[in-house]
């Protein structure tokens, strides 16, 4: 992810928690965090606790994002020198990283976003946390219409999965996988599907919704057994080689620690290397045993027109 990336999903961030930018230009933005952006970033639960015991009018922080790595020189600083006379360093903050500046009398903390920053991290897991299950619809095609019609919407389960492959190596892959709940067809390119619609948390107007036909939890049911069914499928000679590995591995166990237990001078000896056998041996055992494991990063139900 380079500089510009991390920019544009930094900004997406705060468009999306609905914060207050300032000013902006094309090396930093300066926000106001909104509430819900703030409780994610700044690490304040007491005073968000107090805020929601009082029920007073909350205080949220502005913060300046610069986006360029410590070090580097900021690709157009023309440009963010045409906004420096809007603020001034505070001098009792020593130190040129996050060092505070002033705003129409508001404390600006200053922070560097770029990937492998603590900062895009933390919007990296908030957002991760935020979008665990979310609800949207697709946006209607605009064009005239019939006022007085109403749109079909069928319900569908979508998620994604993490499958892990996993020995003294390992691989991963996701498949974005849907099912309707309505008539249970499930679709295996869900997530490309999802990346040509346009969603909104909104229902839209016109539209009706189409009842289910099945539940969430069989449903879910339903796409781990048709991903299982699909991972049955795949090569597992990778496997037939970690179980040779697994197998080599502990023979050179056996070799290097049985002569020395048969070889102790006494029980204490014995005892102690039999234990450093066995840890040696279940860590092999763990490293290289084949595996497969199945989880889910996130999912949601995603209303879509027609009856599918």
């Amino acid at each position: 992810m380079n500089a510009k990336q991390a920019q544009k999903f930094a900004l997406s961030y705060l468009q999306a928690t609905q914060c207050h930018i300032i000013e902006k230009s094309p090396n930093h933005v300066t926000v106001k965090l909104s509430p819900e952006a703030d409780r994610a970033l700044t690490g304040r639960p007491y005073y968000w606790s107090f805020v929601d015991r009082t029920g007073s009018e909350p205080e949220t922080m502005t913060y300046r994002w610069n986006f360029h790595a410590p070090g580097e020189e900021e690709p157009s600083a023309g440009a963010a020198s045409t906004h420096a006379d809007l603020f001034q360093p505070n001098p009792a903050v020593p130190g040129p990283q996050a060092a505070p500046l002033q705003h129409n009398g508001v404390r600006v903390i200053q922070d560097d976003v770029y990937f492998g920053s603590r900062r895009l991290a933390q919007l990296f897991d908030s957002i991760k946390q935020a979008g665990r299950c979310v609800t949207l619809f697709a946006e209607p095609t605009r064009g005239p219409g019939n006022p007085l019609s109403s749109q079909p919407y069928t319900a569908w389960l979508g998620a994604n999965f993490k499958v892990g492959y996993e020995c003294d190596m390992k691989r991963e892959e996701l498949y974005g996988v849907g099912i309707s709940l309505a008539t249970g067809v499930i679709e295996e390119r869900f997530l490309a599907r999802l990346r040509e619609t346009r969603l909104t948390p909104r229902l839209p107007s016109n539209v009706h919704l189409l009842r289910n036909g099945l539940s969430l939890r069989k449903a879910m049911s339903q796409l781990e057994s048709a991903l299982e069914r699909k991972i049955k499928q795949s090569d597992f000679r990778w496997a037939e080689e970690a179980e040779e590995r697994r197998l080599d591995e502990l023979e050179r166990v056996d070799q290097y620690y049985k002569p020395m237990i048969e070889r102790s001078a006494t029980n204490e000896q014995r005892e102690a290397i039999t234990a450093r056998y066995e840890q040696r041996a279940h860590e092999i055992d763990w490293q290289y045993r084949p595996r497969v494991t199945l989880s889910v990063i996130n999912c949601g139900i995603f209303h879509l027109p027609g009856i599918e």
